[in-house]
């Protein structure tokens, strides 16, 4: 097979498309509507000052920047980003998440954050407050149709695009892949990873930088069952056959530490970055 005939961006759409028929959870963005789940990740995410702050220092803004954040979930990135740029936009489809950014925001008494509460594929360009000196996307590049995506971002970029995204199994989905079949009686699929990312972006014409990272990913729950009913609702647990086999999956994973039970695993990422000449 000649690796120049693949469509790398129908790759991406065919693993995007049967990861959300293994979850049957809607798009990305569904799980996050309710503003309980926001605030929790908001929280977990303020436990990590170490990664505003690294991201703050890979995309090299300042005070005279303009920044767009597509994904930006509940703020973690962009509220902080505001207070010390000139403008951020924010774009991020689910309520609870932009609720809980907009609050975020004004307890911050951050005042130069746009927030434009759509899916990146149904926001129009013309609608955003002009360009943006860097366009970014952190972990949130959940699009089916990945191209069209990225190239909305180089259209609306003047200085830089930077992307974080995931490489190999994420320790949610190596929990994932064996807990499915038992669940729900057949293999769990993953989504799509860098590695399709960086040949969509190299059939564009882009050629990026490329930095592998090594984060921990860690899951507090007060109590055993605070913990089920977590993993309940992600795991579409609807059973009690179902449940059994969860508790009993959980009660071999989970470590009690103080009182508190914790899930932990590391996982691998890469930030992708480039400069806008390189976009067509």
């Amino acid at each position: 097979m000649d690796i120049h005939e693949i469509d790398w961006n129908e790759v991406w759409k065919d693993l995007y498309e049967q990861n959300l028929s293994r979850r049957g959870k809607g798009e990305c963005a569904s799980i996050w509507e309710t503003k309980e789940r926001a605030r929790e990740f908001l929280a977990r995410s303020n436990e990590n000052p170490q990664r505003v702050a690294r991201v703050f220092a890979d995309l090299g803004a300042g005070p005279a920047s303009r920044v767009l954040d597509v994904g930006a979930g509940p703020g973690t990135l962009a509220v902080p980003l505001a207070s010390r740029c000139a403008h951020v936009t924010a774009v991020e489809p689910a309520t609870g998440m932009v609720e809980v950014m907009k609050e975020f925001a004004l307890e911050e008494g951050v005042e130069n954050l746009e927030v434009v509460a759509k899916r990146w594929e149904d926001v129009d360009p013309t609608e955003l407050s002009g360009l943006y000196d860097i366009v970014f996307a952190s972990y949130s590049l959940g699009m089916p149709d990945i191209r069209a995506a990225l190239e909305k971002m180089c259209k609306l970029a003047t200085k830089r695009v930077c992307l974080y995204w995931f490489l190999g199994s994420s320790p949610w989905e190596r929990w994932m892949v064996e807990l499915w079949p038992s669940l729900h009686g057949q293999e769990y699929r993953s989504g799509p990873k860098a590695d399709v990312l960086f040949h969509v972006l190299y059939d564009m014409g882009i050629y990026p930088n490329m930095e592998t990272l090594q984060l921990p990913h860690t899951r507090v729950f007060p109590d055993f069952d605070a913990a089920v009913e977590d993993f309940k609702q992600e795991y579409r647990v609807e059973t009690d056959a179902q449940e059994k086999i969860l508790r009993e999956y959980l009660s071999s994973v989970l470590q009690e530490e103080g009182g508190e039970f914790v899930l932990s695993g590391n996982s691998t990422r890469v930030k992708l970055w480039w400069e806008v000449d390189q976009c067509a």
